[in-house]
């Protein structure tokens, strides 16, 4: 029992003395609400931290510093500041601040979201307009557009003559679900009945919904290790299980091209195995899977309970 009330005491030490630190060389940081020793302003975020963060600018301004725990956060409130920022600055402040829950995911460094903003993001990016979202390729799904949402008017049909319940959200999801695959896997990843679409619904819901929980690792980074709300273990068989099911589709598609026995199908996995084929171009198998994730993931919207966080290169 001693040396616990020791450790305990050495640790709150050590947070206050860090968090002095850091405000006697925080000098250049915009004003803000002053916060309590360890926790910092964590306590005036409340359970609405949008709102709070609203009222807090009407005191402090449209740019105010929040020390949320130990990490020093800037936050930006008006549509002009952000201009400044994210326009006029954006090479300053393209690196995001990675969520500890994220790096879960096996090569999370791979994706465009959490990739800095360097030749590698730029590359990722330029394949992914180039192929999939140009005003070119997004015409020439519109065929495919008008296909499944006829299918999911045909199962309507079909369950309002046989006098069935249909799952509204579920079928608009496995819809949703199989566009994406078919744009990215020229497949279906639910079956025509959409009777397999709970599982993919879970395993994205289960993604967003932990990643969009407060966590003290994010505030506290020295307790990452321990990651105490057991945040990281919960979510990490879900990125485990859809990584699986990546690894099936592209199992399959390069046993087709290695067979020859059907054309190739020019899609966005087909354009992503051709750049792991090329020397220097920084595509390998493990790392084209996150994409996918990233893209899946997109489809199921949670209210965002993060707080941006501003880098700690931009200098302030």
């Amino acid at each position: 029992m001693e040396l616990f009330t020791s450790l305990f005491c050495a640790s709150l030490a050590f947070f206050f003395i860090r968090a002095l630190l850091q405000l006697s060389q925080n000098t250049k940081l915009p004003p803000g609400p002053t916060g309590l020793p360890i926790v910092g302003c964590l306590f005036k975020l409340g359970e609405r931290p949008n709102e709070s963060l609203a009222e807090l600018a009407k005191t402090h301004g449209p740019l105010m510093t929040l020390r949320l725990g130990s990490v020093t956060t800037v936050v930006v409130s008006s549509a002009q500041m952000a201009k400044e920022i994210f326009y006029k600055n954006d090479q300053s402040f393209s690196d995001r601040v990675v969520p500890d829950v994220i790096t879960a995911q096996p090569n999370y460094e791979a994706t465009l979201a959490w990739v800095p903003g360097n030749s590698r993001w730029r590359n990722r990016r330029r394949v992914c307009n180039t192929w999939m979202f140009t005003t070119q390729k997004l015409d020439a799904l519109q065929e495919l557009r008008h296909k499944k949402v006829q299918e999911l008017v045909d199962h309507l049909s079909k369950s309002c003559l046989a006098r069935t319940s249909v799952d509204v959200g579920e079928t608009a999801f496995a819809t949703t679900l199989n566009l994406m695959s078919n744009t990215i896997f020229s497949v279906d990843l639910v079956d025509p009945k959409f009777e397999s679409a709970q599982e993919f619904k879970d395993l994205v819901w289960r993604i967003m919904e932990d990643a969009g929980k407060p966590n003290l690792s994010d505030y506290f980074p020295l307790l990452r290790r321990f990651d105490l709300q057991g945040v990281k273990r919960h979510i990490k068989p879900s990125y485990v299980r859809l990584h699986e099911i990546f690894d099936e589709v592209i199992d399959k598609r390069m046993g087709s091209r290695s067979a020859g026995s059907i054309p190739e199908t020019d899609d966005f996995l087909d354009v992503l195995l051709d750049q792991c084929q090329e020397d220097g171009s920084g595509f390998t198998r493990q790392t084209i899977k996150p994409l996918f994730v990233f893209g899946v993931t997109l489809k199921k919207a949670v209210p965002l309970r993060a707080i941006p966080i501003l880098g700690e290169k931009a200098g302030l």
